[in-house]
């Protein structure tokens, strides 16, 4: 896991970063966690665009720290008019870096995908079943097997398509890959001697994967994007959700966008491991207050008609509306002193409130007894405006010390 913020306001933008990352293996298994990680990047002193991940240290194998100094050597001297221009460049170049992710690792990364999809949604599933039955014919597994898919398919029509990728995207993976995802095939369901209409199912099923807007855990990575182009005089905040490729076309969705100047003059935004940061700027923590809003929808006006038999639903739609009564009514007036202080800071106190918010949440997860630290100090620190460009406040050199920088006020 990981911590970043970004804290901005007219006069700038500040950044930080913690250092910890969880290494994995070629199965996804979680094995170490490191505290060295480069997670925030500068394209250019000049500049004031910065890049940072979260999630996966790399996509398909590739460092994104690789990623993203290769790209800002490949910038140069260009500029864009405005941050959106930069983010497409970058997906873009991700998108053409072929001598990065070249066929055969596009290939090996789709096969692995599909085969985990298929064993934890569909062989797993049917595994459970027929656990809790002493007996089931072949022919009956097969049966079983047809419902799980066509059950998972009905959700899958929800999902909207994707925007970055044409409408014939998922058919034209499965004709591409098709040895790929008949050796997955092969390894996985050999034994139950599928019929034809269950595999025409099973590709059906990495048509949906593959077209609609849904990312596999390992499939997925954060990319955050701050700064301003040359036409515009405020800070902007771009996530993107950002998967694998496949076909030479990279999947990805814009998750977020929040701008300076138009719904607010300053915002403090966190990602990764956010719920201290939340429960700073809000006032309680996210996991209390889900378990309150909880409570309370199980509980009515009138105590002596209380009824723990209620349905999911009902208590569901009494959660969400309370919640949304607290929200408007009790946490929004709660932060809006906060957000007021930020849009007020100058540039050198940005920084300084991102780095202790990141530090803060290093703390707790150092001190819970119960969770992994995988949060942790150093933390980097920058600092973009317009008439500066980038500016490291703080960061880590090659030999994992720290140093400062001055910035002007």
């Amino acid at each position: 896991m990981t911590c970043e913020v970004v804290v901005m306001n007219k006069r700038g933008i500040a950044l930080a970063a913690d250092s910890a990352v969880t290494l994995s293996d070629g199965d996804g298994n979680a094995s170490k966690v490191y505290y060295t990680a480069e997670k925030l990047f500068c394209l250019s002193p000049d500049l004031p665009v910065a890049i940072m991940t979260y999630g996966p240290a790399d996509i398909m194998g590739v460092p994104w720290e690789t990623v993203v100094k290769v790209y800002a050597q490949k910038l140069g001297g260009r500029r864009f008019d405005t941050l959106a221009e930069y983010a497409q460049d970058f997906l873009a170049f991700i998108e053409g870096a072929d001598w990065l992710f070249p066929g055969e690792t596009q290939t090996h990364w789709l096969q692995s995908l599909v085969y985990g999809f298929w064993k934890e949604c569909y062989v797993d599933e049917l595994e459970r079943m027929l656990a809790e039955e002493e007996k089931t014919t072949p022919k009956g597994k097969l049966k079983k097997l047809a419902a799980i898919i066509a059950a998972d398919h009905e959700d899958w029509e929800r999902y909207p398509d994707l925007a970055c990728v044409s409408s014939g995207y998922g058919q034209r993976v499965r004709e591409i890959f098709a040895e790929a995802l008949d050796e997955a095939e092969h390894d996985l369901l050999e034994e139950l001697a599928l019929t034809p209409a269950l595999q025409e199912a099973l590709r059906k099923t990495v048509e949906f994967a593959y077209q609609k807007e849904w990312f596999h855990p390992r499939d997925r990575s954060h990319v955050v994007i701050a700064g301003m182009g040359e036409a515009e005089p405020f800070p902007i905040l771009l996530e993107y959700e950002v998967g694998t490729l496949a076909a030479g076309t990279l999947r990805y969705r814009k998750a977020d966008e929040t701008r300076v100047g138009e719904d607010s003059d300053g915002t403090v935004a966190p990602f990764g491991q956010r719920e201290i940061i939340d429960s700073v700027i809000q006032g309680i923590h996210p996991r209390i207050y889900g378990q309150l809003m909880r409570a309370a929808a199980r509980m009515p006006q009138d105590l002596e008609d209380y009824d723990d038999e209620d349905e999911p639903e009902e208590i569901e739609e009494r959660a969400e509306a309370f919640s949304q009564l607290v929200r408007e009514e009790v946490l929004r007036p709660y932060a809006k002193p906060l957000l007021s202080a930020v849009s007020a800071l100058p540039r050198q106190d940005l920084a300084k409130m991102a780095e202790s918010l990141v530090n803060l949440t290093a703390f707790f997860m150092r001190m819970s007894a119960d969770e992994e630290q995988t949060v942790s100090e150093p933390v980097d620190v920058a600092l973009l405006s317009k008439g500066d460009g980038f500016i490291w406040v703080k960061h880590k050199d090659v030999r994992g010390l720290a140093y400062d920088r001055s910035i002007g006020a």
